[in-house]
């Protein structure tokens, strides 16, 4: 079973021999291996390399031609109940040099159970030992990206897909307090090799990015994955499904663990496609030395037609696996029974938002059609299918708490407001509270407020118009 896979860029300056003497460096590291340094002097150096010791196995390919290089390691560890198999790649070409790693897990007897998905060090330490590349626009870092006020292009291109970058990108939004509501630091080193961490500088820069993408990104704190080529976006909100920011996380990495495992490899970065050049490489040599040895060219043909059952076999097991998701969906949404409808230049502005007004605004309505038509029928079909979200209900109730009593602003109920989505301002005689930025929805609170209900007022009025 696949339990890891990621490719990402590394420095074009590094060489097959580099790469190599990495993993050589991982393997020798581990205080769990039976390989000795002696056992792997030679491999950064030879073409074909391979050595077993003690339920392990390391194979490895090396074919240099100009500035063109291509490597891969094989690495097999067993003990009494898993089979471990890591294959890492290397391609070098003129303008940039791709990893590619791909990690699988086999259980040797029935009862064992599979370890869940999890980063191996490798990454890191080729990472660190061979610098990083650029995907697009972005460096491979273990750190976050952190935008400035100028980068508007920059976020609008990653968030359409525009700035041809392979990794995804974790977008993470601001709002209105000084810090992101996930640990960018954190996420940023748990994704690094597997994807970018970009945080917005400030709020106002969300407004301005929300007309340049057609409100496609995420906003108000929520974070968002973004993949590549404009393939779609996941976002994540603070609420009914994330009650932290720490689930938020959590749910990110395994998103994407999850995705990169079930995604091709770059056709370069796979033990295949070096197999195949090593092969071509070996038949030329035959043939410039004009061998007509029927043995030599056998040899060759045979490591030729395993690397293309190895081929087919990886085919097979993709066509498994787009079956497998073709029969989730199915099994999920039954033929012509799903109606999409795009919400134009509006977004959520809180988790289901959206969804919430449309079921709501359905509620009613097959009550004002003739009993028995068709059209009655059809919407009652559709509310019967869709049960009722209040996504509203918990920030109503949330917003009296924060304003019962209200007779002044401090700073525990601006805090309280801005984790809420208001921005908060003072305006002559009041304060000016406006929701995710938006002028449409600004409200004021007096800055003295001598009736006892006045608080519990104002937050039905806005609540009404709201939520």
């Amino acid at each position: 079973m696949l339990s890891f896979a990621t490719e990402f860029p590394i420095s074009n300056a590094r060489t097959s021999a580099d790469f190599l003497e990495s993993v050589r460096s991982w393997i020798l590291g581990s205080p769990h291996t039976k390989l000795t340094s002696a056992l792997l002097d030679n491999l950064p150096s030879d073409d074909e390399f391979s050595v077993e010791e003690q339920g392990e196995r390391l194979e490895s390919l090396r074919i240099v031609s100009g500035s063109v290089e291509s490597s891969a390691i094989r690495y097999t560890k067993r003990d009494t109940s898993l089979e471990w198999v890591t294959t890492v790649s290397f391609s070098r070409q003129q303008t940039d040099s791709w990893i590619g790693i791909r990690t699988t897990c086999e259980s040797r007897h029935p009862s064992a159970h599979l370890p869940p998905a999890k980063k191996p060090v490798l990454v890191r330490t080729i990472l660190n030992s061979l610098g990083a590349g650029y995907d697009g626009p972005l460096l491979v870092q273990a750190q976050p990206h952190l935008l400035a006020d100028a980068d508007i292009d920059i976020a609008a291109r990653l968030i359409t897909g525009a700035a041809a970058y392979r990794l995804p990108v974790v977008y993470v939004s601001a709002n209105f307090l000084a810090a992101p509501i996930v640990d960018v630091n954190a996420l940023a080193k748990a994704l690094a090799g597997m994807a970018h961490v970009v945080v917005e500088p400030n709020r106002p820069f969300s407004v301005r990015l929300k007309d340049e993408v057609q409100s496609q990104n995420v906003y108000g704190g929520t974070c968002g994955i973004y993949w590549p080529d404009g393939g779609g976006r996941r976002s994540f909100f603070l609420g009914q499904d994330f009650i932290s920011g720490q689930d938020i996380e959590i749910a990110i990495i395994v998103e994407i663990t999850d995705a990169l495992a079930n995604r091709r490899p770059l056709a370069r970065c796979t033990w295949s496609s070096v197999q195949d050049l090593a092969s071509k490489r070996s038949y030329q040599v035959l043939r410039d030395a004009g061998s007509t040895n029927l043995d030599d060219y056998s040899k060759e043909f045979d490591k030729e037609l395993k690397t293309k059952n190895e081929e087919l076999a990886d085919a097979e097991r993709e066509i498994s696996r787009l079956q497998a998701e073709i029969r989730k969906y199915e099994a999920k949404v039954a033929v012509n029974s799903g109606i999409t409808l795009h919400s134009g230049t509006e977004q959520d502005l809180y988790e289901n938002e959206v969804r919430s007004i449309l079921r709501d605004a359905l509620e009613g309505a097959p009550e004002r059609l003739t009993v028995d038509s068709r059209r009655r029928h059809v919407l009652e079909s559709i509310c019967h299918a869709n049960p009722v979200i209040d996504a509203g209900k918990a920030r109503r109730e949330q917003l009296k708490e924060i304003l019962r009593g209200y007779t002044s602003m401090d700073s525990k109920i601006k805090k309280s407001l801005n984790e809420l989505g208001f921005e908060v301002s003072e305006e002559g005689k009041h304060f000016k509270l406006t929701f995710q930025s938006d002028d449409r929805y600004t409200f004021t609170l007096p800055k003295s407020g001598s009736d006892y209900r006045g608080g519990l007022n104002a937050a039905s009025d806005i609540s009404r118009l709201l939520f």
